[in-house]
């Protein structure tokens, strides 16, 4: 992002994006307590940018899968609970679901939404068609000119 983060409508966009963050983190501190969560929660303390705070929330968003099944139901019923929907996750998912029915992926901000959400099915075994054909697509992108 080019411009500077400090509107009041930006300020608020980061302090939600911050809260959802602060909120993933504690729900891997309790299933896999480790030094990497303090470090990312320290990165989220120190960021003023809506680029990076995105970025890392698409990073966890992918990790996510690596919870168990009850870590994950529990993570999405408080995100929905204090949240609600998460707008950014849906433009998303629709960027992903224009590059299945195209069959292709166009641009760099494509990757990453691809990306994200594929890591965020990957363990998830009924949907292993689904991470494989998304993967070669990834792929494809990656070894274009």
């Amino acid at each position: 992002m080019s411009r500077s983060d400090s509107s009041p409508e930006q300020a608020a966009g980061a302090e939600e994006l911050r809260a959802r963050l602060y909120l993933m983190l504690e729900a891997f501190e309790r299933e896999e307590p480790s030094k990497t969560w303090l470090e990312i929660r320290e990165l989220v303390d120190r960021s003023s940018r809506l680029s990076v705070l995105r970025s890392l929330l698409r990073d966890l968003r992918g990790a996510v899968a690596a919870l168990s099944p009850s870590g994950r139901r529990t993570l999405e019923t408080a995100l929905q609970e204090q949240f609600g929907p998460d707008s950014e996750w849906q433009r998303e998912l629709a960027i992903v679901e224009r590059v299945r029915a195209r069959g292709r992926i166009r641009s760099e901000r494509e990757y990453r939404a691809v990306q994200a959400y594929q890591d965020s099915i990957a363990g998830d075994r009924a949907r292993q068609d689904e991470f494989l054909a998304l993967g070669a697509m990834l792929d494809d992108f990656s070894a274009a000119p």
